[in-house]
């Protein structure tokens, strides 16, 4: 098993490495899967984040500032129904295929979905290639145990997305 684990502060290029690991991916002709959070802003204030599935490209709002639902992070309404109707079915298909999985990110927001860790733990024992983002500082159960699976850790600093997606994209492959 191959498993790359990118971590940073917010801001660094966590989200810009790992879509990048996947147009490398997939322009050498392997499969991937999986799902990444973009962050969507208008008129240059974030409003929210959207769960984007790979590779269909569906997308589903995860948060959403000022937005009503019983579960919150900070300023954000969180969504994880989306993220299990959006994300999650694209993993778990992309598993089934044998398709190198990305995830971005396990974090607060995704972390409020029981589905979410279950189908991440089944990449964990499954899975023979994944990368996975998560936040420098962050602490759960879960992250930890990708960060002590890993056999490639990364962390992105501001302005090095790039370099870290061809050496993740290099290590993915074998």
């Amino acid at each position: 098993m191959r498993l790359a684990v990118i971590t940073g502060p917010p801001g660094s290029g966590k989200t810009t490495a790992l879509v990048r690991v996947a147009e490398i991916l997939g322009s050498r002709g392997v499969a991937v899967g999986g799902f990444y959070t973009r962050e969507v802003r208008e008129g240059g204030v974030r409003r929210g984040f959207e769960v984007v599935a790979i590779p269909s490209g569906e997308t589903a709002w995860l948060a959403l500032r000022g937005g009503s639902s019983r579960f919150r992070v900070g300023a954000y309404a969180v969504f994880p129904e989306n993220l299990e109707r959006v994300g999650i079915p694209q993993l778990e298909r992309s598993l089934e295929e044998g398709r190198v999985l990305l995830v971005d990110e396990v974090g607060p927001m995704e972390l409020l979905s029981e589905r979410f860790v279950r189908s991440v733990e089944r990449v964990l024992e499954a899975a023979r290639a994944s990368a996975f983002t998560v936040h420098f500082r962050a602490r759960h159960p879960l992250i930890e145990r990708l960060r002590s699976s890993a056999t490639m850790l990364e962390v992105v600093r501001f302005g090095t997305s790039h370099l870290v997606a061809e050496r993740v994209a290099a290590h993915l492959l074998g």
